[in-house]
């Protein structure tokens, strides 16, 4: 193995010393294909690690708020596009695990009775809220009556008072 290393690197060195210029700028092209490449599978490898945890993140979160399913989902989904889209071999995997997590998970059917739950406390606190308004705007309604007619009626006593003198 030391032997085919020396005979490469003196083949390398009798090229550079040929001034071999093809050589050296394949070698160059191939070294930052290789390293551009390297980045950019570390870099997509990273990020879909990184949307894979924050997905996982937002689907455990989602047991207890409907809001983070979704967000969830949206991770997930991104997710398996960028590994569809970058592994083509995966795509197949990605989409059974994309289906797995919309319709098999628990907590799908989970955040949609947390779903239900807001919407009918939402509903429930508007109708409330709705109710109390218009009960407190009707209380001050008759209240503003009240002080209206006690004003008039005293101010129909004073003038009837004063005329009637």
């Amino acid at each position: 193995m030391l032997i085919n290393f020396y005979r490469f690197f003196s083949f390398f060195f009798f090229l550079l010393h040929a001034n071999n210029l093809l050589f050296i700028y394949l070698f160059i092209y191939y070294f930052f294909l290789f390293s551009s490449f390297l980045f950019h599978f570390l870099f997509l490898s990273f990020f879909l690690i990184s949307f894979f945890f924050l997905s996982l993140f937002f689907l455990f979160l989602s047991l207890s708020f409907s809001f983070f399913y979704f967000l969830s989902l949206f991770f997930l989904f991104t997710f398996f596009l960028f590994l569809s889209f970058s592994f083509l071999s995966l795509f197949f995997l990605s989409l059974f695990f994309l289906f797995l997590s919309f319709f098999l998970s628990f907590t799908f059917f989970l955040s949609l009775f947390f779903l239900f739950l807001s919407f009918f406390f939402f509903l429930s606190f508007s109708f409330l809220s709705f109710f109390l308004s218009f009960s407190f705007l009707s209380f001050t309604f008759f209240i503003s009556l009240f002080f209206l007619s006690f004003f008039l009626s005293f101010f129909l006593s004073f003038f009837l008072s004063f005329f009637s003198f």
